[in-house]
């Protein structure tokens, strides 16, 4: 297409809503995963914002001679020869959670992706073949009876719903890259790991898809072949070197433990992992642990300057090779400590040590893996703990590590109901259906205005109109990325890790508030 051309299109629709990366044409050149490539070779791709935009368009294609291909309804508008130009203009609203139904299909599909499994596919290295299998065939007649497919994604807003940077736009990206119709580029790294790993994609349509699995191993690829972004393969060296994603020195990782009310024990059955980024962004979640487990009386130990990372950071980026020797690591210093119980308040160590670590890894803990709002259930229920009341109206918001991919979502609820007073609101968007923080799989360091603003976006659209003042969560990445979004847009949001709530209970009388 003529320069000309495309500079007044830029003048349109802005520069960065003119799509000529191979990675956009191949994306937009699909309309559904289980057909063949729906239109022919796009010139470029427009992403529109209104009919105003769309109509200038189509007045500079009757000008200048090129075809225009309307999204969705596969109407060309012919201005030229048969060989001019194709513009495809994509005014496609992307999907909201707000609208999220309960697909018919759903349980054909997830019996399909068993069958996947059982033929050999589940495991994580071969997924991308499973994945591709998927696209090849039809899951669901609703599928084929769906004018555009487009997955709902936490970042795609500050996309500008661009369909590369969605679910299904990674999706389509990694059948490229493992067919070999895609080169490893910039720009394919970029959107593969632009991604929260948060597994709601395509949730308005179906589940069990598993994106986020083929996503993690595209990461793998990518990583085997020294293409892993800089600021990962720059966190795994800190990990190896200082056992802390952001090479923290042990002095300052332990400052949280300076005039504890409760010393820890060098044996004890129970092992209090505390973790990287507690420890170094949330200390006030580890000194509130302490407390709970003092005033239960719970005998505990700390690794201290053993700890080091749990290694997530590394599965989530494809550095495989670097996690498995974290891992080992790991398990022999939890061993050596002759705990029965690690108990962790870091949402992310308890998905690593309970499901990446065997799943992916095939290394198992030596040891019971709690998260701490489960233990403290177990407190409360078993009457270790007297908790004292809290006038506070507060809302819980579900990590995606805990809730979605490990299933722990009434433990956390349960504890907040526990203490008098306290009024729990849930968000519209709840549990398995929960929207992503956009904090997790990496995407806050990697990028971090999409991740505050996909924050952003959870507290304004869920939080704000429930009326409460207080959010909390079982995540210290949660934690940061929330709290980060409250200060950054002004919107008077206190964010709090559970066992805060908990330990303040404890020591507040009937009508203290927070």
């Amino acid at each position: 297409m003529k320069e000309n051309i495309v500079e007044h299109l830029k003048q349109i629709v802005d520069a960065a809503n003119v799509l000529t990366d191979i990675e956009d044409i191949y994306v937009y050149s699909y309309e559904h995963f289980f057909r063949k490539q729906q239109y022919p070779k796009l010139n470029l791709v427009l992403r529109v914002s209104s009919n105003e935009q769309a109509q200038k368009i189509l007045e500079l294609a009757k000008k200048e001679g090129f075809t225009v291909i309307r999204r969705g309804s596969g109407k060309a508008e012919v201005f030229g020869s048969a060989r001019s130009s194709i513009v495809l203009l994509d005014d496609v609203v992307p999907p909201k959670l707000e609208i999220l139904s309960e697909a018919e299909e759903r349980e054909r599909i997830a019996e399909y992706m068993r069958e996947i499994y059982r033929a050999g596919h589940g495991t994580f290295r071969n997924f991308a073949l499973a994945l591709k299998t998927l696209f090849m065939k039809m899951p669901a007649s609703t599928c084929l009876e769906c004018t555009t497919c487009s997955g709902y994604c936490t970042v795609t807003p500050s996309f500008n719903g661009v369909e590369t940077w969605s679910s299904k736009g990674r999706a389509l990206l990694i059948r490229g890259f493992s067919s070999g119709e895609l080169q490893p580029s910039r720009k394919l790294t970029d959107v593969l790991y632009t991604c929260s790993l948060c597994g709601l994609c395509f949730a308005e349509c179906f589940e069990d898809t598993q994106v986020r699995k083929a996503i993690l191993d595209a990461r793998r690829r990518l990583a085997e072949k020294g293409l892993a972004p800089d600021l990962f393969t720059m966190t795994a060296k800190n990990i190896l070197e200082t056992g802390d994603v952001g090479g923290t020195s042990s002095p300052r990782r332990l400052a949280w433990m300076k005039n504890l009310p409760v010393r820890p024990l060098k044996k004890a059955d129970v092992l209090y992992w505390v973790g990287c980024v507690v420890a170094t962004r949330t200390p006030n979640t580890a000194k509130a642990v302490v407390n709970v487990l003092g005033n239960a009386n719970v005998d505990f130990t700390l690794l201290g300057e053993k700890e080091g990372c749990c290694g997530y950071v590394l599965l989530a980026s494809g550095l495989w090779k670097e996690a498995k020797d974290v891992a080992a690591h790991v398990v022999e210093r939890v061993k050596e400590a002759g705990a029965r119980v690690l108990v962790t308040s870091c949402a992310g160590c308890y998905y690593t040590f309970s499901k990446l670590y065997p799943e992916v890894l095939n290394v198992e803990m030596p040891v019971e893996v709690v998260h701490t709002s489960q233990f403290a259930h177990n407190l409360i229920k078993n009457g270790q703990l007297e908790l004292k009341g809290l006038n506070v109206k507060v809302t819980y918001h579900d990590p995606c590590s805990l809730g979605r991919h490990s299933k722990v979502f009434d433990e956390p609820r349960n504890v907040l109901k526990a203490v008098p007073n306290l009024q729990l609101v849930e968000t519209p968007l709840n549990r398995r259906r929960a929207r992503c923080c956009g904090a997790g799989g990496g995407l806050w360091s990697f990028n971090y205005p999409v991740s505050v603003n996909s924050a952003h976006i959870r507290l304004a659209n869920d939080v704000v109109p429930l009326g409460v003042d207080t959010l909390t969560t079982a995540c210290p990445t949660c934690q940061v990325n929330l709290r980060h979004a409250s200060v950054k847009k002004s919107l008077g949001i206190k964010i709090y890790d559970i066992m805060e709530i908990i330990a303040k209970s404890l020591l507040k009388s009937e009508k203290a508030t927070l």
